[in-house]
């Protein structure tokens, strides 16, 4: 295992690899929110090539809504996200889905589709 990243209250924090790596996942100034609840705020994570993550907290911590933003099922409230150098959020549905058509995801038991 190359990095592990965990979770607690949304509390980052994760081994660095050398610098130089461009990273495939870039977030940063992630902001979520649902209504006055906020999920994220000011997150910054950044993913590279080969670099194995685990995400790991209670629930209701944000496990799943970060993981939503990151692949584009949730629009997040600030904040930017790159994949593969491509920024995600705002970007129209037909030109997401090409770029989405570049990585593969498996969920455990379909948590994280509505």
């Amino acid at each position: 295992i190359r990095g592990l990243l965990r979770v607690d209250r949304l509390d980052l924090m994760s081994v660095l690899l050398p610098d130089g790596e461009t990273p495939i996942i870039r977030v940063r100034g992630l902001e979520n929110r649902f209504g006055d609840q906020i999920v994220h705020q000011d997150l910054d994570l950044d993913v590279r090539r080969g670099e194995i993550i685990g995400v790991v907290g209670g629930s209701g911590t944000g496990k799943s809504v970060l993981m939503r933003s990151i692949i584009g099922l949730q629009t997040p409230s600030a904040g930017s996200i790159e994949v593969l150098g491509e920024n995600m959020v705002g970007r129209p549905e037909d030109e997401a889905k090409n770029i989405r058509r570049r990585w593969g995801i498996l969920f455990q038991n379909g948590a994280l589709f509505s």
